[in-house]
């Protein structure tokens, strides 16, 4: 069977795109993925160039085998995106050693195209997007390539024809994207890979939550409405932790308990604290007077289901699958899979809205029967001596830790079996979760109803965007009691220790804290240079802008959108607005390109010679469309002696070229280097002149 021979001028350009789609998923998959790529496309570099033969259908159905086969020893499955994309990207480096005909390679550049799609799977910054448009260049410039197989034509003209065609369609795609109704997008679909969790954890022990600082990643930002609250006010609650063992602190509720006694979502009914919670609200929204934040935050992909809020949180807009806890947070029914941004408006005085019942008084202040005497002891003793004053004893237990020397460290000391006994009496070093822990369990063991709230603390203020960056070093737990009349009140026992870690940001802490290397991840060692400061706010600031506008472009949003712009929505007025549109996109560049194709086409080296005059012509030297060129070249001689070797070199090749059967690419590159040396001397003689 005669191969089908990619023409040449086609073929880098093939080669090079395939390579540049596949690249991203190389970075992430296996390595035996790694190695096969490359090798498949040397191998069909070498078959274009007649220096290996086609591989047999024996040959290349083994290597289709041990593809399958790799897939399995890699993921377990071939099912799944992180599968189905390896599979994809392998098929699509064999399919270059069957490219036997035409349609062969029409088959291998339409995959090449899904390829490119499925970066977004793992990829979905404008950086991303960016390198998808150039590969797509480069695809459709090898697809050009292909369907014009004379030996003259170059890779430039393709690339510049394909650049063309996909700038000319950017405004029919923006079209589409803003009036087409939105469907949940390739990256939303659910990944196996379980090591992808990041950020806290449904329990907490001593050390855990110091091990997120040593993680830079992104865990969410936020955009206020209005003035952003100071580094003390930012706690952004995600778990209460209520169940205590002697050394885990959990998320657990009674069992037997009815879920609307806990969590309310949308449509799927209500019970009375949701309904006293909702009407406090109300009232208070009425109130200006009330303190109140508004923001939207886009959080990055956990696999968890907690939503991360300040006190007291309502979902604005629409709710989405969002749910409301009774301890005042707010849960995403499903884990969050990707990128997931939600409008929230929080009122921190409405913390008494809902009332304290029995199972949950007992529940917040059960201990286990046995351990960390000498600290149930110890509370007994400030609570005895503040006579029974909650509010008061509370107060004294932080001063405790503020008068004893005690430590906040990033490296906490290792605990036994007592874990708050060891921590207060012996070793005294501890990181956020130690003084949480030991305040919660000593609150309880003086008969105060307590929880630990861990979430993050703070957030780095970015003045491009004027929006937050909260990361996972901001990790932090603190306490909150209950107080008759008063409600669920936050208190904050690391503050005692370390006020500059609440008052200043964890940001200034880390700087001394943490190690070289760690300081640069973290952004820390940025913030002492205002120029690179200034770049890494910028880059965040259009970071966040896409995510906000294109990533989270969902249905609520282009609903919101199209309301706002077409006040009534219906799909024949968005049909009638996408035919207008369009006819109002491809018209002028239907126009463009009759008024700029009249005539019949021009050659290439008539292009060359339209090239020339217009260098003349910047050169003062006129020169007529029907001149011939031996009267252009004594023209150029007489108006500037010093270019007539240049031109006459010029008009030589010119007509060697037109006298041949073809001009080839060398015969066109020859004329452009003597039309270079021209115009070099054409600048010389006017600057000696």
């Amino acid at each position: 069977m005669r191969v089908y021979q990619v023409p040449q001028h086609a073929f880098l350009l093939l080669v090079g795109g395939a390579l540049l789609a596949a690249a991203p998923h190389l970075l992430l998959g296996p390595p035996w993925l790694r190695i096969l790529l490359p090798l498949l496309l040397l191998a069909r570099v070498l078959i274009q160039r007649g220096r290996l033969a086609m591989p047999g259908r024996m040959v290349r159905v083994v290597l289709l085998a041990g593809v399958v086969l790799g897939t399995l020893y890699t993921h377990g499955t071939v099912l799944g995106p992180e599968a189905g994309t390896c599979l994809l990207i392998a098929a699509f480096g064999l399919k270059t050693l069957e490219m036997f005909r035409l349609r062969d390679a029409y088959v291998l550049l339409v995959l090449g195209y899904f390829v490119l799609a499925t970066t977004f799977l793992f990829y979905q910054s404008p950086l991303a997007a960016l390198y998808v448009f150039v590969v797509m260049v480069l695809l459709t410039a090898s697809l050009v390539g292909i369907n014009r197989p004379e030996t003259g034509a170059r890779s430039r003209t393709h690339l510049r024809l394909a650049s063309v065609m996909l700038l000319q369609a950017l405004p029919l795609m923006v079209l589409l994207f803003v009036l087409v109704p939105r469907i949940a997008p390739l990256w939303a679909l659910e990944f196996q890979s379980e090591g992808a969790r990041t950020g806290m954890s449904d329990s907490m022990a001593p050390g855990e939550v110091s091990r997120l600082t040593e993680s830079t990643e992104l865990a969410f930002r936020v955009e206020f409405e209005g003035a952003v609250p100071s580094p003390a006010e930012r706690y952004w609650r995600g778990m209460t932790y209520s169940l205590f063992d002697g050394r885990r602190w959990s998320q657990a509720s009674p069992g037997g308990l009815p879920r609307p006694d806990l969590v309310i979502f949308p449509g799927q009914g209500t019970a009375p604290w949701h309904e006293q919670l909702q009407a406090q609200h109300a009232a208070m929204a009425d109130t200006d007077a009330a303190p109140v934040y508004r923001y939207r935050v886009v959080q990055e992909a956990s696999r968890r289901p907690w939503l991360y809020t300040l006190a007291v949180p309502f979902v604005r807009g629409p709710a989405r699958g969002i749910g409301q806890v009774r301890d005042f947070r707010l849960v995403k029914e499903g884990d969050i899979e990707q990128r997931f941004a939600y409008s929230v408006e929080s009122y921190p005085l409405l913390t008494a809205a809902v009332g304290l019942p029995d199972w949950e008084r007992d529940f917040n202040l059960a201990l286990p029967e046995l351990g960390n005497p000498r600290s149930r002891q110890l509370a007994q003793r400030l609570f005895d001596a503040e006579g029974g004053d909650v509010e008061a004893y509370a107060l004294r237990v932080l001063a405790h830790f503020r008068q004893e020397p005690f430590y906040y460290t990033l490296e906490p000391p290792l605990l036994g079996g007592n874990t708050v006994d060891e921590f207060l009496f012996d070793t005294r070093r501890g990181f956020c979760e130690h003084y949480a822990s030991a305040f919660a369990f000593m609150m309880r063991a003086a008969g105060v109803p307590a929880r630990i709230v861990a979430g993050y603390q703070g957030g780095e203020l970015n003045p491009v965007g004027n929006h937050l960056r909260v990361h996972q070093y901001h990790a932090h737990a603190w306490a909150e009691i209950w107080i008759d009349g008063q409600g669920w009140v936050e208190f904050d026992p690391t503050g005692a220790v370390a006020p500059e870690r609440i008052e200043r940001g964890m940001d200034r802490f880390l700087g001394r804290e943490m190690g070289a290397l760690q300081n640069l991840l973290s952004g820390a060692a940025f913030s002492r240079n205002p120029l690179l400061a200034r770049l890494r706010n910028s880059i965040d600031y259009l970071q966040f802008s896409w995510q906000k506008w294109v990533l989270g472009y969902d249905e609520s949003s282009q609903m919101a959108f199209l309301e706002r712009w077409l006040k009534d929505v219906s799909p024949l007025r968005i049909g009638l607005v996408l035919l207008i549109g369009t006819v109002a996109i491809l018209l002028p560049v239907a126009l463009w390109v009759l008024l700029r194709r009249r005539g019949p086409p021009r050659s290439p080296l008539q292009r060359e010679y339209r090239a020339l005059r217009k260098q003349l012509l910047r050169s003062n030297i006129a020169v007529s469309e029907g001149l011939p060129p031996r009267a252009v070249s004594e023209t150029v001689a007489r108006a500037c002696p010093a270019a007539a070797d240049a031109i006459r070199a010029w008009v030589s090749q010119y007509e060697q070229a037109a006298y041949a059967e073809h001009a080839d690419a060398q015969a066109l590159q020859r004329l452009r280097r003597l039309r270079r040396a021209l115009r070099w001397r054409l600048r010389r003689s006017a600057l000696s002149g």
